[in-house]
This record gives structure tokens, sequence and C-alpha cells, in this order.
């Protein structure tokens, strides 16, 4: 039971921290709180496995905070490495020795 409303207080946070990171209109709706979730999950598994209580407010924090400091630090990183990755791209593609298609051929 508790692992639901783990993966519930995991949607929700990661909800709010999506809206209150900069950088949210170059990633995904929805990957990042996927994220949180999936990992607050595993991450209360493990502890679980661990031998810690799931009604202990260790595996509590394990696992949410863990996971939300996975969650800003990804959405932190990620529009910076989409900034450079496009930006390569289009060096890449705009460079003067670049390959040119063929033209299609008509049927």
């Amino acid at each position: 039971m508790e692992i639901v409303l783990v993966f519930t207080a995991a949607a929700l946070i990661g909800a709010l921290v999506r809206y209150l990171v900069p950088g949210r209109d170059r990633h995904g709706m929805i990957a990042l709180p996927a994220l949180q979730v999936g990992l607050a999950t595993l991450l209360f598994t493990i502890a679980m496995w661990a031998g810690l209580d799931p009604r202990s407010i260790w595996t509590w924090l394990i696992a949410l905070v863990l996971s939300t400091a996975a969650h800003v630090w990804v959405a932190l990183w990620l529009p910076g490495h989409r900034d450079r990755e496009d930006e390569k791209l289009f060096e890449t593609l705009t460079a003067p020795d670049a390959p040119v298609p063929a033209e299609p051929r008509q049927r």
C-alpha cells in the first residue's frame, strides 16, 4: 500500500518541480516527473529490500529526497545540454563541407 502513496507523492512533487525549475520548454512535459516517479518507486523498493520498515521516515526520505534531487539536477542540466548539442548539429549541417543530399528520384 505504501508504494502507491510513494508513487502519488513523487508524482505531485515531480509536477511541482517541473513548474519551479527554469528551462521546462526544452524538455518533455512528462519526462522528468516520470523520472522522479520511477526513481522514487525504485528507491523505496530498494530501501524495503535493505530491511527498512515501509512506515519508517527514512524509507520515505530516501525515496522522495533522492528522487527530487535527481529530478532537479536533470531539469537544470538538460536544457543546457540540449542547447550545446543543437549548436553542434547546426554547425555540422551548415559547414561549407557538409554533404548535400542527392536529388530525390522521380517515379
